[in-house]
C-alpha cells in the first residue's frame, strides 16, 4: 500500500518497489538493520534467502504477458534470427549437430539480450528526446504570450495616449 502524504515512510516489509524511489534521509533509517549482511530484524541474512525471495516474486502472469513488454518482441526475433543463423553456419562448416546446437542457443541468448537492450535504449533517447520537444514547444508558448501581452499592454497604451490627444484642452465649467 502506498502511503498517502510524503511524510509517511512506509511499511519495510512492503514489496511495492516505487515506494522506495524517494532516497532514505538519515533520521528515517530502518531500526535493527545493523549493515548490509544483516536483515532488518537483526538476524544474519542467508543469500540462499535472498536468492529465494528473488525467485518467489516470479509469477506465472510474468512469462504469460512477455509479449505485451515493450521491446522483448523485436529482442526475441533477433535472437532467433541470430542463433539458427550462426547455429545453421556452425552446422555447415563444422559439421556437428550437438555444437551447432548449443552455439545456436548461446546466440539466440546472446542477441534476444542485445536486441532488447539496444531497443530499450533507443526508448530512453526516445523519450529524452520528446521532453526536450515538450520543454522547447511550452518555452516557445510562454515566450509568444509575453509577446501578446506586451502588444496589447503598447496597443492599450497608444489608444488612451490616442484618447488623451483627442480630449478638448478647454472646458466651459
Amino acid at each position: 500500500m502506498v502511503p498517502t502524504n510524503g511524510d509517511e515512510r512506509p511499511n519495510p516489509n512492503e514489496k511495492v518497489l516505487h515506494v522506495w524511489s524517494k532516497p532514505i534521509e538519515e533520521g528515517d533509517q530502518v531500526p535493527g538493520l545493523q549493515g548490509p549482511d544483516k536483515n532488518p530484524d537483526g538476524t544474519p541474512r542467508n543469500p540462499k534467502s535472498a536468492f529465494s525471495e528473488a525467485v518467489a516474486l516470479i509469477k506465472r502472469e510474468d512469462f504469460t504477458n512477455v509479449a505485451n513488454t515493450p521491446c522483448a518482441r523485436q529482442g526475441f526475433l533477433t535472437g532467433i534470427g541470430a542463433g539458427a543463423g550462426l547455429g545453421g553456419l556452425k552446422f555447415v562448416i563444422q559439421g556437428n549437430a550437438a555444437k551447432s546446437a548449443n552455439w545456436a542457443v548461446g546466440f539466440f541468448i546472446l542477441g534476444s539480450i542485445a536486441s532488447y537492450e539496444y531497443c530499450q535504449y533507443q526508448r530512453r533517447a526516445e523519450k529524452i528526446q520528446m521532453k526536450r520537444h515538450i520543454e522547447v514547444v511550452t518555452q516557445n508558448r510562454k515566450e509568444q504570450a509575453r509577446k501578446l501581452a506586451e502588444e496589447r499592454r503598447d496597443q492599450q497604451r497608444m489608444e488612451e495616449e490616442q484618447k488623451a490627444r483627442n480630449r478638448a484642452w478647454y472646458k466651459f465649467w
